[in-house]
């Protein structure tokens, strides 16, 4: 593998995300679930809040039933050894959302699963200098059964396995 040192910045990464660098990655049944409740969500730097209320009411009988029962079928096959080369001076990655990925090299994906049931009373500020007064911010979340996830499939892939 060339070109060494790289020179990586990642400044956030969401749940279920990647960032592989490398000559032969391999994912293989990669799943995420996840439920969250934020009742105040991120801000941005030097922000300002202040006098808010938030609620947040989330009275689930069943909260984010997941059924992910993935069948995975995985196949090599040999092949002679390629030569890889990665060469650049840098890669910046500012934010990178759910279930998102950046590949560099011979990446081999397959299975990949992300399920999400989020709740915000208040969302994420973004930004610099924000200004927030006597905000009222309420998510009223009152159902039965929260975020219902059925997720039974076949997932095949062949890799391709060099060396």
């Amino acid at each position: 593998m060339g070109a060494w040192p790289l020179h990586l910045h990642v400044g956030t990464i969401e749940r279920s995300s990647a960032l592989l660098v490398g000559g032969c990655n391999v994912v293989y049944g990669l799943s995420s679930h996840e439920k969250s409740n934020v009742g105040f969500g991120a801000l941005g730097s030097q922000s300002w809040v202040a006098q808010n209320r938030v609620l947040l009411y989330d009275p689930d009988g069943i909260d984010m039933p997941v059924d992910d029962r993935d069948m995975h079928v995985l196949q090599t096959r040999q092949q002679a050894p390629i030569d890889t080369r990665i060469a650049f001076q840098s890669l910046g990655v500012n934010s990178m959302q759910q279930n998102a990925g950046v590949f560099v090299g011979d990446a081999q994906i397959t299975g990949w699963d992300q399920h999400q049931k989020s709740n915000k009373a208040s969302g994420d500020i973004g930004g610099d200098h924000n200004v927030e007064i006597a905000g009222l911010h309420v998510n009223y979340d009152a159902d039965g059964m929260d975020g219902v996830f059925l997720d039974s499939d076949h997932k095949a892939g062949t890799f391709v396995r060099q060396g």
